[in-house]
């Protein structure tokens, strides 16, 4: 590989850019971050497996991976034992030396300082070239600014913006999301979709049985919205028997999806002995419509999806 950079075709460009754009919106973690960057990095170089390491004193752990990697999480090894490290030793991307396969990974930046590298690798040989590894390069950056951020800027207090029982964002949070979709969209073209979950029965069944079994209800199905939803996706307790859950990026096609896997789960789980329900309402927002728009018609699918029984 030489030292000369090839731009990534306009395609990756532009995936880059939305994947960029998305973290922003999503308000995503580091760890949340580089899980994300890890897959796409896979699947734009059309890489089997990868990796994103960081430094901790003398070793290298993986802190996210996926693909044939994704069993390596959590795995520590010396600097000098492990190849990949010499991304961070010597500031540039290397190439694996095994001729059976291939594996290219570039340092992560913190700064003037490389704090770890992000590899992908496969299982044929002289896969990777020079496009890869500023397509990898580009990638690396993103995950650089989440650790910069993480490192520099303190967390907020986390009830400002989450429901204290779910974890879930709040009502706020997610009209400071809609509004940053909206935005993407009206701007750049980039669609959302919206599902709105509503618990039936909710009420009855803390009155029957009691304020902490309707909590522990309201938890679980919190909790098999956020199993099944992507990183970038979010979800939001708007009301005590509301969930909002934004979909960057996803047709209706794909989030009609989403909600029936969502559905058949919260049905199994069977929550107060079955005796809350779960109507959804699903729509696909248009880059001219206000947040108020958006409401009214996501509540009109709700309906609709009641009256269906």
């Amino acid at each position: 590989m030489t030292d000369s950079r090839t731009a990534p075709t306009p395609e990756r460009l532009l995936s880059i850019i939305e994947l960029q754009n998305a973290i922003i919106a999503a308000g995503l973690n580091s760890d949340e971050v580089m899980t994300l960057v890890g897959e796409r990095a896979g699947t734009l170089t059309s890489a089997t497996g990868s990796v994103v390491a960081l430094t901790e004193g003398d070793e290298i752990v993986t802190r996210a991976a996926a693909g044939t990697a994704r069993a390596t999480v959590g795995n520590r090894a010396s600097k000098a034992s492990v190849p990949s490290g010499r991304a961070i030793t010597e500031g540039r991307p290397v190439r694996g030396e095994d001729t059976a396969s291939d594996s290219l990974a570039v340092p992560l930046l913190y700064g003037e300082a490389a704090v770890g590298y992000l590899e992908v690798t496969s299982t044929k040989p002289n896969v990777f070239g020079d496009d890869d590894a500023e397509t990898l390069r580009l990638l690396a950056q993103i995950i650089a600014i989440a650790l910069h951020r993480a490192y520099t800027y303190p967390k907020p207090r986390r009830d400002v913006d989450h429901d204290p029982l779910t974890g879930l964002g709040n009502r706020r949070a997610y009209e400071e999301r809609i509004d940053a979709e909206l935005a993407r969209n009206r701007r750049y073209g980039h669609s959302f979709s919206l599902a709105l979950l509503e618990l039936g029965g909710l009420e009855t069944a803390v009155d029957r049985l009691g304020q902490a079994a309707g909590d522990n209800a309201v938890t679980e199905i919190a909790t098999i919205l956020k199993k099944h939803t992507r990183a970038i996706d979010a979800c939001f307790r708007i009301a005590a028997d509301e969930v909002a859950i934004v979909l960057p990026g996803t047709s209706l096609d794909g989030a009609r999806i989403l909600v029936e896997r969502c559905r058949a789960h919260i049905a199994e789980a069977r929550p107060c002995d079955g005796a809350i329900t779960a109507s959804f309402g699903v729509i696909e927002a248009a880059a001219d419509e206000t947040a108020e728009q958006i409401m009214i018609r996501v509540n009109t699918a709700i309906n609709a999806d009641k009256s269906r029984g």
